[in-house]
């Protein structure tokens, strides 16, 4: 699917009547975050962690270190992304979803962009460090909205 845009789930809001995001919207609200949740299967069981990423063009990058559970998602696997935020007290939010394929990023220079542009990780590590790329074939968001 190079150079083609992920199918996007819409319609004005779905079965529960929450607003369904379009794309421009989820890569918004993307953009917005620095820490999200990678789910992906491994050793037959599914993994589910936080990352602090980027949003890169339509996917997600982030950094994992060599031996971690997340080297085995950069094999090519099939990955998923989650972010969202919420307001409890007024009982709104939102969620985004990406769905594709993780690969590792290769080419230095694009390596070098994106360290200048990463965020400050949550957890710093001594060991070496490589960086996993989503890319998305399906991109979802909700959001619930304030009532009435």
């Amino acid at each position: 699917m190079t150079g083609s845009l992920p199918r996007v789930d819409d319609g004005p809001t779905d079965r529960r009547g929450l607003r369904v995001l379009d794309l421009q919207d989820c890569l918004t609200r993307v953009g917005r975050l620095a820490v999200g949740r990678v789910a992906f299967a491994s050793d037959g069981d599914v993994t589910i962690l936080p990352v602090t990423y980027l949003l890169d063009g339509l996917g997600v990058s982030f950094q994992t270190t060599w031996g971690s559970k997340l080297q085995v998602a950069a094999d090519g696997g099939r990955m998923a992304f989650e972010v969202d935020e919420s307001d409890p007290e007024t009982r709104t939010g939102w969620s985004v979803l990406f769905q594709g394929s993780a690969t590792m990023v290769e080419d230095r220079d694009r390596v070098d962009e994106l360290h200048a542009r990463l965020p400050k990780p949550w957890v710093p590590s001594d060991t070496p460090t490589f960086w996993v790329h989503l890319r998305p074939d399906v991109v979802s968001g909700r959001e619930i909205a304030p009532s009435g």
